[in-house]
């Protein structure tokens, strides 16, 4: 019985899987009907515990690993008795395979083929040249250098916060449910990643841990970047898997709030984008007078980590960052086109159309 069990849910895993290939239909059943129900319990049941289970998972995942390695070679070459415990480590190994696999397909796979959202909430909406792009470039520039003179400041004149910046960004979340149906319901704690140092030398901010269903963030990062980043991950969380819809909706729930640091950090998480698309268009220097510079304090403010932190993650740093960056950047832009985002990492960049589409008829 559990041996029949054990190929039902492997079939199962195959089914889903082909069945999102190729049924955008059912995708969109399952993220509005049943995965919502997955974050009501499961999602529910990891975010109580105070530490990320997603990343005790992978580090726990690594030594299951490393040892089916050593039980495969023992297996293969070693006596009886050997052979006999590796079959045992393999048969309850795989079981574990299997398990990662189906909740992989639930909480991430199937979620890379549903409807996107320019196909449903934003639908209709037209195609937008330079003058559109220069007039939502000029408002975030205003808005940013704005904010920038009146934000909380220390001795350094680093950027401080002193509220729960987690509590706040489920909040501003939970608003965005009156204006997108599938951003309703409970959130979970957005947590910090114990291993933020080596997360910063992939470059990351955040992550989604889809075997745990939790939003985690770089507790390293400047923390201009924090709010919007959880809102990010959070988005990820209720299903919004593509990363230019998390970047979009991280921005809206930061930009809408009431909280002048949310705010900023809402505005500071999409400008670089703006920011390459927009000098793109401007052929000479006259044409950049036209339109308002960018405030010191923002450009001094616009970075992922302060050098103190940099210095201190070369000097303890066990592996080269430049070789963990490359990696990572392989990892992700390997998984995004396996799933069939075909762009891989320049998908954070089409932020930019959601936002042009957005403020259609407010800016322009």
């Amino acid at each position: 019985m559990r041996k029949k069990m054990k190929w039902i849910l492997a079939v199962a895993a195959i089914i889903l899987n082909v069945l999102g290939w190729y049924s955008k239909s059912f995708c969109d059943w399952y993220v509005q009907y049943v995965f919502p129900l997955l974050g009501k319990t499961y999602g529910r049941l990891t975010s109580v515990l105070p530490f990320s289970v997603g990343e005790a998972m992978i580090a726990i995942g690594a030594f299951l690993l490393f040892m089916a390695g050593i039980m495969i070679f023992f297996y293969t070459f070693g006596k009886k008795k050997k052979r006999v415990m590796a079959g045992n480590y393999l048969r309850g190994f795989t079981w574990i395979f299997i398990i990662v696999c189906l909740v992989m397909t639930l909480n991430c796979s199937l979620l890379y083929h549903v409807s996107t959202l320019e196909e449903t909430y934003l639908a209709g909406k037209g195609k937008y040249g330079d003058e559109e792009l220069w007039k939502l470039r000029d408002y975030i520039v205003l808005q940013l250098n704005d904010l920038s003179l009146k934000m909380e400041r220390d001795s350094n004149g680093d950027l401080t916060y002193d509220g729960n910046m987690g509590e706040q960004a489920r909040i501003e979340m939970s608003k965005l449910g009156m204006e997108f149906q599938r951003l309703k319901g409970h959130y979970p704690n957005p947590k910090g990643i114990y291993f933020s140092d080596f997360l910063s030398q992939q470059y990351m901010m955040g992550y989604y841990f889809p075997f745990a269903m939790e939003a985690t963030y770089n507790q390293t990062m400047y923390v201009v970047n924090v709010p919007y980043t959880m809102c990010h991950e959070l988005a990820h969380v209720k299903g919004f898997i593509y990363e230019d819809e998390a970047n979009f909706f991280g921005y809206l729930a930061c930009v809408q709030s009431e909280e002048p640091f949310f705010r900023y950090s809402g505005y500071m998480g999409v400008i670089n984008y703006i920011e390459k698309d927009f000098k793109n268009t401007i052929r000479n220097e006259e044409e950049l007078k036209v339109h308002p510079a960018i405030h010191p304090l923002v450009k001094r403010d616009d970075i992922f980590l302060k050098a103190e932190d940099w210095k201190r993650i070369e000097e303890k740093k066990l592996f080269d960052t430049k070789t963990i960056n490359e990696i990572s950047n392989s990892f992700t832009e390997t998984t995004l086109v396996l799933n069939g985002v075909s762009d891989g990492m320049k998908s954070y960049h089409r932020v930019v159309q959601l936002l042009l589409a957005y403020y259609d008829g407010v800016l322009y």
